[in-house]
C-alpha cells in the first residue's frame, strides 16, 4: 500500500544522467562517449570531491551530466534532478590487477610511495594491509557509499573549499557491515537505467546506443588502460578472490542481468546475426528518433554529438572555441535538417599529416562529394561542398570522414598521449542554398 503512493508520486527520471564512476572499469573511455550526450555546458564539472566547491553547488540545477568517483548516492546532494543512473562493472580480478598498476604508475595515487618505495610487487601489494584495501570489495563499496547513508564505504578526500560544502552533509549512521552493502549495490544495479560490463565493452556500447536511441558507437578506443603481459599465479589469485567476496557476488548478480538486457535489446532487434547489430541499431535509430528537425545548422563541438568516432572535447587557443580529433579512419557525424540544398563548410584546425587533407574523401548519406578548400598549405584549412537535395532518403544528413590510417598524438606531437588521431574539427555549417541566394540579392538592391 505505502509502496504504492511512493511510486505516483516517485519523481519522474528527466532528461540527465549520473555516472557512477568506479575507478578502473573504462570509464574514462565511456565518459567520452558520454559527454558528447550533452552540450558542454551542462556538464557538472568536478569528477572528484575535493574538485566541490560552493559556486558549482550554487549552479548545480543548470547541470544534465554528472559523472565521476562519487559514489552511488551522490546524486541526491550533487544535483537537483533525478537523472538516469549508469555505471561499468569489471571483474573483480582484473579490476585489482589493474588498481595495483594504476597506483604503482600514478604519483598522485595515495600509497604510491609505498608501494614503489618498496618496491612492490602484486604478492606484497595484497599481504600489505596498508594497500590491499585498496581492492577491498571496491564495486561494492562504491556503488553503497552515500554521504548520508553510507559515509564509511570508502576514503573521502577533500579539500579546504569542498570540506565548505560536505561538512553540512555528512551524517553518522548506523554501521554498515559489507553484507548490507551488497544489497544497497545491487539495488543501486537495479535502479540504473543501463549499466556496462568492461570485459563486454563493445557489447555494452551497442546496449547504451539502443537505451538511449543514438546512433551506433563502434570499436571504441579504450583509454587510461593497463594491458598486462601475462596472467597471475593461484596464489594472487585466492588473495584476490578472498579480498573480494561481495564484489564476486555483485559481478556475477551482474552478468546474468546484462545478459537480459542484451538478449531483450537483440530482440527487439529481430535477432540480427552478432556482425549485423551495430547496422540493425542504426536503421532502430533513424526509425525511432526524436531529434529536432532544423533548416541547417551552425554546429560547434561544444554542441551535443551524434557520431562516432571522436575523441573527447578540447578547447583551442586563443578563441576559446571546442574541437575534436578524429579516433579512427571512418568517424561521422549526424544532423537532422529539412531535406534541400546545402552549402557545407567546414573548418579543420590540425592533422596527422598533409596527407590526411590530400586524401580526405567525404561522404554525405554514403555518398561521395567533391569539395575545395580555401587554401592548399597549411593544417588549418576551411573545406567547402555543395550538398543537392537528391541525396537525402529522409532527414537525416550524415557526414562521414575518411581518411587514412590514424596515428598516435606521441608520435606526432613528441608528447606522452596515447590516441590515435586523424583530424581535427572545429566547426561544421549547413547553409540552405536558397537563404545564402536571397541574402545575395538583397545585397545586390
Amino acid at each position: 500500500m505505502f509502496s504504492w503512493f511512493k511510486n505516483i508520486f516517485a519523481k519522474k527520471i528527466d532528461n540527465s544522467f549520473f555516472f557512477i564512476h568506479i575507478p578502473k572499469t573504462a570509464g574514462t573511455s565511456f565518459i567520452n562517449i558520454l559527454d558528447g550526450c550533452v552540450a558542454e555546458k551542462e556538464i557538472f564539472p568536478p569528477q572528484l570531491w575535493q574538485e566541490i566547491n560552493q559556486d558549482i553547488i550554487a549552479k548545480k540545477s543548470q547541470y544534465k551530466l554528472l559523472r565521476g568517483h562519487f559514489g552511488g548516492g551522490s546524486h541526491k546532494l550533487l544535483s537537483n534532478h533525478n537523472p538516469h543512473r549508469l555505471t561499468i562493472l569489471r571483474h573483480p580480478v582484473n579490476l585489482s590487477i589493474s588498481t595495483y598498476h594504476f597506483i604503482k604508475r600514478e604519483k598522485n595515487t595515495a600509497v604510491h610511495d609505498l608501494v614503489t618505495d618498496r618496491k612492490m610487487g602484486l604478492r606484497e601489494f595484497l599481504e600489505e594491509p596498508l594497500t590491499v584495501r585498496k581492492i577491498n570489495n571496491r564495486m561494492v563499496r562504491h556503488l553503497s557509499f552515500d554521504l548520508q547513508q553510507d559515509p564509511e564505504a570508502q576514503e573521502l578526500f577533500l579539500s579546504t573549499e569542498s570540506i565548505k560544502v560536505v561538512s553540512n552533509w555528512i551524517k553518522t549512521p548506523k554501521k554498515i557491515d559489507n553484507k548490507t552493502r551488497l544489497i544497497r549495490a545491487k539495488k543501486a544495479i537495479d535502479a540504473c537505467s543501463w549499466f556496462g560490463i568492461t570485459e563486454r565493452f563493445d557489447e555494452s556500447m551497442q546496449l547504451f546506443a539502443f537505451t538511449f536511441n543514438r546512433p551506433p558507437i563502434g570499436k571504441t578506443p579504450r583509454l587510461n588502460a593497463y594491458r598486462p603481459s601475462k596472467d597471475i599465479d593461484n596464489y594472487c589469485q585466492n588473495l584476490i578472490d578472498q579480498q573480494n567476496k561481495y564484489d564476486l557476488e555483485l559481478y556475477k548478480y551482474a552478468q546474468i542481468k546484462f545478459e537480459q538486457n542484451y538478449r531483450n535489446m537483440c530482440r527487439q532487434l529481430g535477432n540480427p546475426d552478432i556482425e549485423n547489430i551495430d547496422n540493425t541499431l542504426d536503421k532502430y535509430y533513424q526509425k525511432h528518433h526524436t531529434y529536432k528537425i532544423t533548416d541547417g545548422t551552425d554546429y560547434d563541438f561544444s554542441m551535443n554529438l551524434l557520431g562516432s568516432s571522436w575523441h573527447r572535447r578540447e578547447l583551442t587557443q586563443p578563441d576559446n572555441s571546442f574541437f575534436r580529433w578524429t579516433s579512427s579512419r571512418q568517424a561521422y557525424i549526424d544532423f537532422w535538417v529539412q531535406p534541400q540544398e546545402y552549402q557545407l563548410s567546414i573548418r579543420i584546425i590540425n592533422t596527422v599529416s598533409d596527407q590526411h587533407l590530400t586524401e580526405l574523401d567525404i561522404h554525405i548519406n554514403n555518398i561521395s562529394i567533391p569539395y575545395e578548400y580555401d587554401q592548399n598549405e597549411g593544417p588549418v584549412r576551411v573545406l567547402s561542398a555543395r550538398i543537392a537535395k537528391s541525396i537525402f532518403k529522409n532527414n537525416l544528413l550524415r557526414i562521414h570522414f575518411n581518411h587514412p590510417e590514424t596515428l598516435q598524438h606521441a608520435q606526432v606531437f613528441n608528447s606522452d598521449d596515447e590516441r590515435c588521431l586523424g583530424i581535427a574539427i572545429n566547426w561544421i555549417r549547413l547553409s540552405p542554398c536558397q537563404t545564402l541566394i536571397q541574402a545575395k540579392q538583397q545585397l545586390n538592391q
